[in-house]
């Protein structure tokens, strides 16, 4: 999982080499937990240099690729060079053979998909780029199963730089572990607690927070500068459920079942998709002050289609919106779009330049909020919302101080998966002490539970294990879960403060990899609105959120600049 692939980026790639480059490397990696029974572990990793934001990127992907990966013979594939034309690779019980795949470039995830499945038999597993990917857009995504995506950092702008299409995956051996007696009782009482716990994500998937979100004036609206929605209604997770729903779909052996496939039966948006999660919902609804739901699914399938990631979609959509109200680009600027908040029309064929690079703002955007604004220039960097060059994804963190934080320290830019701080501080409960209180609007404490949540998921996503399955509070994977799962699956008996020691050390050698291409405490910021615009009465302290900084390297054992004293303990035999 992240371990591994930390290990071996810092190992192999050289310091600011090109994104897309052929010495850049896509690392797909497992962990102990893959392939077995204990619930939530069908996720793989993606580790590489992300080219949106030249530092640290990784990316994760459910559905069934980890799974058939380890019962392929592998822990990991690594993926360097770049081929002279479209391939496609081939993975099969210990082998890996590339192909042409001339007929598949310009076909979008879907088609592929079921083309590579046509030719080699359902059994495979296929990850593709649609034609995002093979246009080198900075904000691609690799999908999987019509639904499934490696979202985030632009990973398919990577494998697009290698002109591998797609990765087809099939095995047949059986995954072992040492000590199966442990895994399966494990696993049964795993399923049991999850069933219990996880009831409201089973019935609602992830738009059921946007309820907590709108309340709480958290829910990123009209490009950052609002703090709930009006017509949260008429796109919230009951119209979603009454309108579109049609069924649940659960990874591999996981017992909550939080996909859900939706279907706008008739109209101009006529579509069947997975989705659309919360973040999708809050990127392509309130962020751009879009209340038609059935738009929001039609853009998702077109997301999804031609690969692109939602979040980083909805947010680029959403500055070239403020800076069309405000009269930084006009009709000139958008062949014609009305890009006025809300116009769900104008969006759908804005998401489709994006993919394609299509017309001056198309490619623009195609290369993420912090480059466009940089090539607009006439103050539009005000309103691009975007730490270390990574989009962020819905919660305000003017209202989430613990987000503000996260946020700014997160390796790959603005994040909320690392963390999951949004959970504790909208719950007002502490992740791992029981009866303790989180204030959302309190800057205290917030950064010895940021590192101590940032830890527990470095091992989370080693082991490779889903974090709807490790959810703060309620788990049903806490600490000790997690070494019993570690332990039942390797045979190494490990304590949790032990395992919590190495969830640091994977995130000082994610630090030490960002070191090397120049992050230090000036990019662990947050943009000015933050700083300066009130949501709902709430900014940012400068001051607070400067000393939750220094609070956060001095727990990480960082200097006052926020680099590691020292090369991290998993590289240190090589220094």
């Amino acid at each position: 999982g992240k371990g591994l692939g930390a290990w071996l980026l810092v190992r192999d790639l050289p310091a600011k080499a090109d994104p897309l480059g052929p010495e850049n490397e896509l690392v797909f990696s497992t962990g102990p937990a893959n392939g077995t029974l204990i619930p939530g572990s069908a996720r793989m990793a993606c580790l590489f240099k992300s080219p949106l934001t030249g530092i640290w990127g990784e990316s994760y992907c459910g559905g069934s690729l980890a799974p058939e990966l380890k019962k392929a013979g592998f822990d990991a594939l690594v993926v360097r060079g770049r081929a002279e034309g479209p391939v496609l690779l081939v993975v099969e019980d210990g082998g890996a053979e590339l192909r042409p795949a001339d007929h598949l470039w310009g076909l979008d995830t879907f088609e592929t998909e079921e083309a590579i499945r046509e030719e080699l038999g359902p059994e495979f597993q296929v990850m593709c780029i649609g034609p995002a990917g093979e246009r080198l857009v900075r904000i691609a995504c690799i999908c999987h199963a019509e639904g499934r995506q490696f979202g985030r950092c632009g990973c398919g702008a990577v494998m697009g730089s290698k002109r591998l299409k797609a990765i087809a995956i099939h095995g047949t051996n059986e995954v072992e572990v040492a000590r199966p007696d442990e895994v399966r009782e494990l696993a049964s009482e795993l399923r049991e607690k999850a069933r219990e716990v996880l009831r409201g994500l089973s019935r609602y998937g992830t738009p059921g927070i946007m309820a907590r979100t709108n309340a709480t004036e958290t829910l990123p609206t009209r490009n950052w500068s609002e703090g709930s929605f009006p017509g949260y209604e008429r796109i919230g997770p009951k119209a979603l459920v009454e309108r579109l729903f049609v069924r649940s779909k659960a990874c591999p052996g996981c017992p909550v079942g939080c996909g859900k496939i939706s279907e706008v039966r008739e109209g101009p948006y006529a579509c069947r998709v997975e989705g659309p999660e919360y973040e999708t919902l809050f990127a392509l609804g309130p962020l751009c002050y879009n209340e038609d739901l059935e738009s929001i699914a039609k853009m998702n399938e077109l997301c999804d289609r031609l690969g692109l990631d939602t979040i980083s979609t909805g947010n680029a959509i959403a500055f070239s919106m403020e800076l069309y109200e405000r009269g930084i680009i006009g009709p000139g600027d958008t062949d014609g779009l009305d890009l006025r908040f809300g116009n769900h029309e104008a969006m759908v064929e804005l998401v489709r330049r994006i993919a394609l690079r299509e017309g001056w703002l198309g490619d623009l955007l195609a290369e993420g909020v912090a480059r466009a604004s940089r090539a607009i220039g006439r103050g539009s960097e005000r309103y691009a919302v975007h730490v270390k060059g990574l989009e962020p994804p819905g919660y305000d963190p003017r209202g989430l101080k613990g987000m503000a934080l996260a946020y700014a320290v997160s390796a790959r830019g603005a994040c909320h998966l690392r963390h999951v701080a949004y959970r504790p501080n909208l719950t007002g409960q502490h992740p791992f002490k029981p009866g303790v209180e989180v204030d959302r609007l309190s800057y205290e404490g917030q950064a010895e539970m940021v590192v101590e949540l940032e830890d527990f998921y470095a091992l989370v996503d080693s082991m490779v294990i889903c974090r709807f399955l490790c959810l703060p509070t309620i788990g049903p994977i806490l600490w000790e879960e997690l070494r019993a799962i570690y332990s039942a699956t390797t045979g190494l008996d490990v304590g949790v403060g032990e395992l919590r020691a190495r969830g640091a050390e994977i995130n000082d050698l994610v630090r030490w990899f960002n070191v090397r291409e120049g992050i230090d405490r000036r990019h662990d910021t947050l943009p000015d609105r933050f700083f300066e615009e009130p949501v709902a009465g709430q900014v940012v302290d400068r001051r607070a959120f400067e000393q939750m900084l220094d609070e956060y390297y001095a727990l990480r054992g960082w200097d006052e600049e926020g680099k590691p004293r020292g090369p991290p303990a998993l590289i240190r035999d090589r220094s």
